[in-house]
């Protein structure tokens, strides 16, 4: 892998924990939409109602107290355009300004598909539609006026399929009742996209169960029971499904006692069971009784890393485990390490008693080991576990330095950190000229760093924001998919942000009207040496995509979901286009068969990498089948690849030809 994207790869996994936490804190605020303008003849199609027309809507009837809300408007079938006659509407709680208890579902039945909700809370909410043998459809950032109903919004709905089958005991071949059963996108991630939105079922008494309104294509299919192995199943969703019959195990067993370092006191503290590779969920991490003893079970094969933590020093261990194989009697025994100690500099009083400095080896999603510090920023890390590590200096959630360390069995470490003096960026964010409330904005480096992160700050209701402490350089502001144009910090700056679309419009299926949610869309200069300036996009369930933050100049346009042709244009652009019309035709790309080298084995990811030069322009996730096969887009042809599997060498493509490859990986020292 090359420097530039384990650059990449080591900053997005350490950012993954700092993003779960901030998700969390700021689970009420509402993104900032990038509509188009409601542009299309079609209702279907059209944007959400600006603000101007809700003003004009017409008021529900309210009881005494606040003015409450109300929404109306009709589902269809997006292909047919035929009434959808049953259906569940709900507010998601997630992604909404309202402090309000969120509405209960509510389902309908009409002949016209049209229906009407009184009585509900004003704010900004995710509005979702379900009804059987469709997607679901998700509505982001649907506003609703204090005493308004909305005018008729228009919901259309994409055929799904439905995934059946039966869970069973693969001991007794007896149904497994109420087990969970959902999906996610084969390649990725389970939490990457829309994972809240994606249908779940449990199975019934005899373990039978029906999965309604999945997309067509690559799909892994997650299941899971208490006191069960989790199981993971790759399968293609199309007319042709056959039922399916999954086997759970009740799983393997790795249980054992923390000791100090003579392998017989027992000692109470920490302990964490990671996965190292293979398919499944880790063991996680917690403590362990008085008596030091931990067990972890329900476990799927594979290869583990079994760690621990006490006053006296920490341990690891490696542990393959087979299936429904039990390893007890585990002893890991602690061993004290050398001491990590440092100043921190920078930073005013008050910051000092909000900082937290934190080590955590390196492959592991834990809290990792906590420094003592005194009041002037001096801190000690006491048996400090040997490795590779990321050491993180962080100030209560709003800036954080950190470094990749090596830390030596039996010798003492120093590492001192500094954080750069900075200056405050304060302004104003507008949408068409009206403020944008309650957006969350992150400062980010022209230039990548590795080692320093700020977090950034919300809007206010006038959208103004305020972020302090930005250390001098060349900046880009990232509110959700926009990025600003890049600007200098010498001072204090005032930066008012426009974040208005440049370059809007939707993404249809090429053979009708049906829009296609999730393409992924990229704009790169046809020069990256001339600009920083580029811009990412999703398309929602509307189809609609809206990107700002250009500067005049050429791009190209990159538009790619699994299952489709990557679709790629070059634009000249000098002014805002907000009416673009993309189209998609179905394939499923250029095969690729990828195996382990030395072993034959086949693999079951890979990342595909386009690159101008050192810089990746384009990645796309490649999951592969039981055999090592996967897909990958046939517009790649003529432009440099990379191919990179965790745990391996990148294979790297100069000009690939866009016939089919057989790649072998090597593996990499870890």
């Amino acid at each position: 892998m090359n420097r530039r994207r384990r650059a990449f790869a080591v900053s997005l996994a350490a950012v993954a924990c700092l993003v779960v936490v901030w998700w969390v804190l700021r689970s009420h605020d509402a993104p900032v939409a990038l509509a188009p303008s409601a542009s299309s003849t079609d209702p279907a199609l059209a944007a959400p109602t600006p603000p101007e027309e809700r003003a004009n809507a017409v008021a529900p009837p309210s009881p005494s107290g606040p003015a409450l809300s109300a929404i109306r408007g009709r589902v269809i079938d997006a292909a047919s355009r035929e009434p959808v006659r049953e259906f569940e509407l709900k507010f998601a709680e997630w992604g909404r300004s309202s402090n309000q208890r969120t509405p209960e579902p509510r389902k309908f039945q009409t002949e016209d598909g049209r229906f009407e909700w009184p009585q509900l809370p004003p704010g900004r909410w995710s509005f979702v539609a379900q009804a059987g043998g469709y997607q679901p459809f998700l509505l982001d950032s649907l506003v609703l006026v204090e005493g308004k109903t909305t005018p008729d919004l228009v919901v259309p709905l994409v055929r799904g399929y439905a995934v059946q089958g039966r869970v069973y005991d693969l001991a007794s071949n007896t149904g497994i009742a109420a087990a969970h059963i959902t999906y996610h996108p084969a390649g990725e991630g389970f939490f990457q996209g829309n994972f809240r939105l994606r249908t779940r079922t449990q199975s019934a008494m005899d373990g039978t169960f029906k999965l309604d309104g999945v997309p067509p294509g690559r799909i892994t299919l997650d299941v899971s029971a208490r006191n069960y192995a989790e199981r993971r199943v790759d399968l293609t969703v199309d007319d042709d499904t056959a039922p399916l019959e999954v086997g759970l195990s009740s799983g393997g067993l790795i249980s054992g006692r923390l000791t100090e370092s003579d392998g017989v006191t027992s000692v109470a503290g920490f302990i964490g069971l990671y996965r190292i590779e293979g398919i499944g969920s880790s063991g996680g991490e917690g403590r362990t009784n008085e008596a030091g003893e931990f067990s972890f079970d329900s476990l799927a094969p594979g290869n583990y890393r079994l760690t621990g933590r006490g006053p006296s020093g920490s341990a690891t261990r490696e542990l393959t485990l087979a299936e429904s194989e039990r390893i007890e009697g585990v002893i890991l025994a602690l061993r004290g390490g050398g001491t990590i100690r440092g100043k921190v500099t920078g930073l005013r009083p008050e910051d000092i008693k909000q900082l937290s400095i934190t080590l955590r080896p390196e492959g592991e999603m834990g809290l990792g080991a906590e420094a003592s510090i005194n009041e002037r920023g001096e801190y000690e890390l006491r048996n400090a576990r040997p490795g590779r590590g990321r050491l993180s200096a962080d100030v209560n959630m709003r800036r954080q330095l950190a470094r990749m360390i090596d830390v030596p069995a039996n010798t003492d470490l120093t590492v001192d950190f500094d954080f750069p003096r900075g200056a405050r960026i304060s302004g104003r964010v507008t949408q068409r000229g009206r403020p944008v409330a309650g957006a969350w904005l992150e400062p980010r480096p022209a230039e990548d760093r590795e080692d320093f992160y700020m977090y950034g700050a919300a809007t206010s209701p006038t959208g103004q924001y305020v972020i302090d402490d930005v250390p001098p350089g060349e900046y880009t502001i990232w509110i959700d998919g926009y990025k600003s144009r890049p600007f200098q910090v010498a001072g204090d700056t005032v930066f008012d942000i426009d974040a208005s679309p440049q370059l809007a419009g939707r993404i249809l299926e090429d053979n009708g009207k049906v829009p296609i949610a999730e393409a992924e869309l990229v704009v790169w200069p046809v020069d990256p040496k001339t600009s920083k300036s580029r811009a990412f996009n999703v398309s929602d369930s509307y189809g609609r995509f809206a990107m700002a933050g250009l500067e005049p100049r050429d791009f190209v346009m990159t538009v790619y979901k699994p299952g489709y042709a990557m679709y790629r244009e070059r634009i000249a652009f000098a002014a805002p286009v907000l009416d673009m019309t993309i189209r998609l035709r179905r394939d499923a790309g250029v095969e690729v068969r990828a195996h382990d080298a030395a072993t034959g084995k086949p693999l079951r990811k890979l990342t595909v990498s386009e690159m101008r030069g050192e810089r990746p322009t384009f990645q796309v996730p490649v999951p592969l089948d039981e055999e090592g096969a996967g897909y990958i887009p046939g517009a790649l042809a003529g432009t440099a690849v990379d191919f990179w599997a965790e745990g391996y060498a990148t294979q790297s493509v100069r000009e690939w030809d866009g016939e089919r490859l057989t790649l072998k990986f090597v593996r990499q020292p870890r």
